[in-house]
């Protein structure tokens, strides 16, 4: 399948290099560590140079969600969530959010680079747009001309964007940071949040969202 997805999307031999070396790091491997009492896991929820955070970085509650940029639930949790979690929380200096990079194939990947390629005012927005339009650009033809074409509204080039898929600076950004996800923190599906350290999987609904923000809360008067 990854074969298909670089062909189809007519890169050019570095970039398809590019790509298949992201393809190899992003296959499952087993989680060995375990998520409490583990000083690694602290460190792989700390802060990041490369973070790029919606909100106050000093808000008491953290949200961590790694996500794909081709995940299903991924784009309904940016869509309909997001919104509102922004809203009630983000924007009132209660929570700040960082969504770091989970590509579970080749067109997800790229599509990351893409947005890591941006001014940093621009990835959210990119990103939304990417979730929005999923089912345009998230197939087996053209994925690449398509994420382009997406890139070309927010700024870049063909040339850009190809000059982007072969920068291994990024690529090792977000394969390092898929495989501490998976070592460290066994990380295995996406939409996969962390809100102050606990781990939740899958797309939660708003509610269940608002009470484990609360219960953060009262955690900490405690």
């Amino acid at each position: 399948m990854e074969n298909r997805y670089l062909v189809a999307g007519g890169l050019g031999a570095a970039v398809v290099a590019v790509l298949v070396a992201a393809f190899l790091f992003l296959m499952p491997t087993e989680a060995t560590i375990a998520i409490e009492g583990n000083p690694a896991v602290k460190a792989a929820l700390a802060p990041k140079d490369h973070d790029n955070g919606i909100g106050d970085p000093n808000a008491p509650v953290k949200l961590i969600e790694y996500a794909s940029a081709g995940c299903g639930h991924c784009a309904v949790f940016a869509i309909e969530t997001m919104p509102k979690i922004k809203a009630d929380y983000i924007d009132k200096g209660i929570v700040y959010y960082v969504l770091r990079d989970y590509p579970l194939d080749n067109p997800a990947a790229a599509a990351s680079m893409v947005a890591r390629c941006l001014p940093r005012e621009g990835f959210y927005p990119f990103m939304d747009i990417l979730f929005a339009n999923q089912a345009d650009w998230h197939t087996n033809d053209a994925p690449i001309d398509k994420i382009a074409a997406i890139a070309r509204k927010a700024g870049l080039s063909r040339a850009q964007v190809d000059a982007c898929l072969k920068d291994e600076k990024i690529l090792k950004q977000i394969n390092d940071s898929r495989n501490e996800a998976t070592t460290v923190l066994t990380v295995a599906s996406t939409p996969t949040m962390f809100i102050n350290g606990e781990k939740v999987e899958g797309a939660a609904a708003y509610a269940d969202f608002e009470a484990k923000f609360k219960a953060a809360l009262e955690a900490q008067k405690k």
